[in-house]
């Protein structure tokens, strides 16, 4: 496991050396003051209680840091749900999008064709009603020509 090299001071049975208690009641000292009130530093701490302080600090912030961890990993994986939804309907919208164009292109086609062949057939009719004019017409010459009508008689009609 650990060798001496790598021992806590916690984790020894001896007490802290005086450079080390005296940069911990350094510590306190600024924590203390950082506040905005000065906190009062016994003059001579237990050893073991510093230590135990300190743990109990370090515990607290590591405890604080995986909940925060926590939190900002529940929120990313929030996101990417909601990414990938929002990702799901704009290639859904896509997808729409391309089919009703399609469908305009689509009935853009048939309305050409409808509108051609209603052409074709107003056109057919047209020349249908000439050629029938055409006909009334030489049917009546024929017959005022032959009955001996007037030709005025053709004017007025």
């Amino acid at each position: 496991m650990m060798g001496p090299a790598n021992e806590y001071p916690w984790e020894k049975a001896s007490e802290p050396a005086p450079a080390a208690e005296s940069h911990l009641a350094n510590v306190l000292r600024l924590v203390g003051t950082s506040g905005g009130s000065v906190a009062a530093v016994p003059a001579r701490p237990s050893p073991s209680q510093d230590w135990s302080k300190l743990i109990d600090c370090v515990r607290h912030a590591a405890h604080q840091t995986r909940a925060v961890e926590a939190a900002v990993q529940k929120k990313e994986m929030h996101v990417q749900e909601v990414l990938e939804r929002v990702r799901e309907d704009v290639k859904s919208a896509g997808e729409r999008v391309r089919a009703a164009e399609a469908r305009v292109v689509e009935i853009q086609s048939r309305t050409d064709a409808l509108l051609r062949a209603a052409d074709e057939r107003v056109a057919a009719a047209e020349e249908r009603a000439r050629i029938a004019e055409d006909w009334l017409s030489r049917v009546y010459d024929t017959i005022a020509s032959e009955f001996g009508l007037d030709p005025d008689l053709k004017r007025s009609a």
